[in-house]
């Protein structure tokens, strides 16, 4: 199986002087965390990795540092959405899976569980309860949500190639962008089933995540 492993973003919200994927803990950035552990699930056969052209020495430079094979490079695009986009154009296995190096707590056995859950659905997302009370507004709140039905969804996830392709050129003809690509998947017709996320799959996204992570990843 393919892996699209999404590496391009700026992660402004961080506050870092770098891409926060090249951040490192123990010396090691997260890149190269999820990489390692992506590479380490037996269904996994190539990473297509986003990035950004300009750092290109860097993500080379950690590839071969760590000695990571199979990797494909793809040019990333303006937007999340896009540079799946891309990325897709180089899937050639049947199922792709999508990951953000900006989680590197996953675990091999959390992989493969998603995996075998996609072996007999076209989408496999990850999510875990919202525990706390979410409104809808602006300045002023305009209305509430039932917390019991909403969900916080994960990566990886794991979709059937041929059809997440076709949604995303419909897409791009559309001009519709959505925040992820299972929200993708269902808006053209797709069913997503759901499975048991990790309270600990953490997306790094502000300073206090890092430095959550920074903890979890040397305790």
């Amino acid at each position: 199986m393919d892996v699209i492993l999404l590496a391009a973003g700026v992660g402004k919200r961080a506050k870092l002087n770098l891409p926060k994927q090249f951040y490192k803990i123990n010396g090691k950035p997260f890149l190269v965390y999820s990489m390692e552990k992506l590479l380490k699930c037996e269904s996994v056969s190539r990473l297509i990795v986003t990035c950004q052209p300009e750092y290109m020495q860097e993500y080379q430079r950690y590839v071969d540092e760590y000695d990571i094979p199979n990797v494909v490079y793809v040019e990333g695009g303006e937007t999340r959405q896009a540079s799946v986009y891309n990325a897709l154009q180089q899937v050639t296995s049947d199922k792709v899976m999508i990951h953000e190096a900006a989680r590197p707590l996953i675990s091999e056995e959390f992989i493969q569980e998603v995996v075998e859950a996609s072996k007999t659905e076209d989408a496999v997302v990850p999510t875990i309860p919202i525990k706390f009370t979410v409104s809808r507004g602006g300045k002023y709140m305009s209305g509430e949500l039932v917390r019991d039905e909403l969900h916080n969804v994960q990566l990886p996830q794991v979709f059937t190639t041929s059809l997440l392709k076709a949604y995303h050129e419909k897409a791009k003809q559309e001009a519709y962008n959505a925040t992820e690509d299972g929200s993708l998947f269902f808006h053209y017709g797709g069913k997503v089933r759901f499975v048991e996320g990790r309270e600990s799959n953490i997306k790094i996204t502000t300073p206090l995540d890092i430095e959550l992570v920074n903890k979890l990843l040397k305790f």
